[in-house]
C-alpha cells in the first residue's frame, strides 16, 4: 500500500497542478532574496514571459532595479538545481510598487481597543424632586463608586 505523502506527491507533479509548482517556486525564490528585499516583495507572478515583482513601496522599486543582476543570478542556479523550478520560463524581469492598501495593517490598527481609566469619582449631588429621577442618579453614582473600588 502506498504512503499518502506518495500520493500527495504523484498528485502535485500532474501538469494539471503546475501552478502550484509555479507558487512553490515563488515561494524559494524569496526565501533566497535577502531579508530587506523578500520582506518588499507582496506577490511574483508571469505574465507575457516577464517575471513581475510586485513591491510595497517605491524605495525598494529602486534597490530591485539596482540588485537586478543578483536576482537574475540567483534565479539562474535555481533552475539548475531545484526540480520545482526547472519550468520557470521568463524573458526578463521588471518591479513595480502596488497601489493597493495593505489591508492586514489597517486590521491591525482596528483591532487595537482603546481603553481609558474612568475619571468620575461618584461624589455629586442630586438636585431634583422627581423621585425617580432621584432613584436614577443614585443607582447611577453607586455603579460609578464599585467601579472605583
Amino acid at each position: 500500500m502506498k504512503k499518502s505523502s506518495n500520493i500527495i506527491n504523484h498528485l502535485k507533479n500532474q501538469p494539471l497542478y503546475s501552478k502550484l509548482q509555479t507558487v512553490k517556486c515563488f515561494e524559494k525564490i524569496r526565501s533566497l532574496l535577502p531579508p530587506r528585499l523578500s520582506n518588499a516583495i507582496l506577490f511574483i507572478y508571469i505574465k507575457n514571459d516577464i517575471l513581475f515583482f510586485v513591491l510595497n513601496h517605491p524605495g525598494y522599486k529602486m534597490e530591485f532595479n539596482y540588485n537586478v543582476n543578483l536576482i537574475k543570478g540567483v534565479l539562474k542556479e535555481l533552475k539548475k538545481r531545484e526540480v520545482v523550478c526547472k519550468d520557470l520560463v521568463f524573458k526578463d524581469i521588471k518591479t513595480f510598487v502596488s497601489n493597493k492598501i495593505d489591508l492586514e495593517e489597517n486590521k491591525k490598527e482596528v483591532e487595537e481597543k482603546l481603553t481609558y481609566e474612568e475619571r468620575a469619582t461618584g461624589n455629586f449631588k442630586i438636585k431634583t424632586d422627581n423621585e425617580n429621577l432621584k432613584q436614577t442618579f443614585k443607582n447611577i453614582q453607586k455603579i460609578i463608586k464599585d467601579q472605583i473600588s
